[in-house]
């Protein structure tokens, strides 16, 4: 039997067209939320959640300040108020440091950082107004903290996210607003199947993996979920690592 920990809630879910913002809003649903869903990727979306009533698809570039703000207020106004925010876009460009572009940097640091802070901040300000004591979980890496050369623009973003989580959560605690973050590994989602896809490359990684295998969508999950119900009600500003102890020495 499903956990009803989401009951009556009002959940955001951004980049939750696929990979792990997807397995977000199943569970979410699941579980008995209601949950509004920025992406930009439209037909994804739509084709992912039409049939389901209890999600509504909005567009929304988490790159674009003043997009998230009406993203945000649209979902006040339909739902009136955000209990749980899972902020989760981002993305990944595979660049080394000395080929990495201008355009590929501030692609990541605007999507992974920037839209985490945009996000973030919006959410957390209707959380204050509304007295909405919420739970925020902000995806962020174990690229945090395990050095990976080939991807140089996503490492510093996702430290970025680290570093806000614990900002936030400092600051917010006063409203008995929680923040946490999750910290993937490689799993079976499209930002990873570079790698998960390539046959050398997948061997490589695996042979450096203690379990030997990929993390798997259902595993980040049940841990970014933990984090966004009261059953950790006296967790904040935690980052926790879900890698399979890849970065163990």
């Amino acid at each position: 039997m499903e956990k009803q920990r989401f009951v009556d809630k009002i959940a955001l879910v951004t980049g939750g067209a696929n990979g792990l913002g997807r397995g977000m809003v199943d569970q979410l649903v699941k579980e008995g939320a209601q949950v509004a869903v920025f992406d930009i990727e439209d037909g994804t979306m739509e084709e992912a959640f039409a049939h389901n009533d209890r999600v509504c698809c909005l567009h929304c570039d988490v790159r674009d300040y003043d997009q998230v703000q009406k993203g945000v207020q649209d979902v006040i106004e339909r739902y009136g108020r955000i209990d749980v925010l899972m902020n989760n876009a981002g993305i990944i460009h595979r660049q080394g440091f000395l080929e990495c572009s201008k355009e590929g940097w501030l692609d990541v640091m605007d999507t992974n950082l920037n839209g985490v802070f945009y996000v973030g901040q919006a959410v957390a300000r209707t959380m204050v107004d509304l007295g909405v004591e919420g739970h925020i979980v902000n995806t962020c890496s174990n690229t945090s903290r395990k050095t990976v050369a080939g991807v140089t623009p996503y490492g510093p973003s996702k430290a970025g996210v680290k570093m806000l989580t614990q900002i936030m959560a400092l600051e917010l605690a006063k409203y008995g607003i929680h923040v946490n973050a999750v910290a993937p590994g490689t799993s079976r989602t499209r930002i990873a199947a570079g790698t998960i896809n390539d046959p050398e490359r997948s061997a490589a990684f695996l042979a450096k993996m203690p379990f030997g295998r990929y993390g798997e969508v259902r595993e980040m999950v049940s841990v970014a979920l933990f984090l966004a119900s009261e059953d950790a009600s006296f967790i904040t500003g935690e980052t926790i690592y879900e890698e399979g102890g890849f970065s163990l020495p």
